[in-house]
């Protein structure tokens, strides 16, 4: 009981020049008031909405990727075979003999493409997909290999 006592003092004293401090700086002019005070209260007033980015920045991201996890699940019964890429696009799915999509998978309330995305949509609209076949020799392999050890 005696140390609920003294706690309760030092919370009455500290209230006390708290207080007193709040209002020693509410009694000053504005131009007495150094400028980094004020830029500090400006800074301190605009913590809550940077804090709230900053958790919603992380929040999306993780709502995001459970998604694509959620949709790989799914897209298993689709599909032969299905290639996660992350960026710009998030699968390739195959299905053998059929087809082959591109998949960007979206959550949230909006479901708008990046303009990189519309982009590459707009590629595979208009048909300009193409496979390509890029032969190596193993001499060439050699030859990186070689220039690789050198360095």
């Amino acid at each position: 009981m005696d140390n609920l006592n003294w706690y309760l003092i030092g919370f009455i004293i500290f209230g006390l020049l708290i207080t007193y401090l709040f209002g020693r700086l509410q009694g000053r002019k504005p131009q007495d008031i150094p400028t980094d005070l004020i830029d500090l209260y400006r800074g301190v007033q605009d913590i809550p909405a940077r804090v709230l980015q900053v958790i919603q920045g992380s929040i999306n991201p993780q709502k995001g990727r459970m998604a694509e996890l959620l949709t790989y699940a799914e897209l298993r019964y689709d599909y032969d075979r299905i290639i996660p890429l992350g960026q710009p696009i998030d699968f390739i799915g195959i299905k053998n003999g059929d087809r082959i999509d591109f998949i960007e998978v979206k959550s949230g309330i909006t479901h708008l493409l990046t303009d990189e995305e519309k982009h590459i949509k707009n590629l595979i609209t208009a048909g300009r997909v193409n496979f390509r076949l890029i032969k190596i020799t193993e001499d060439e392999i050699q030859k990186f290999v070689s220039a690789r050890k050198e360095t």
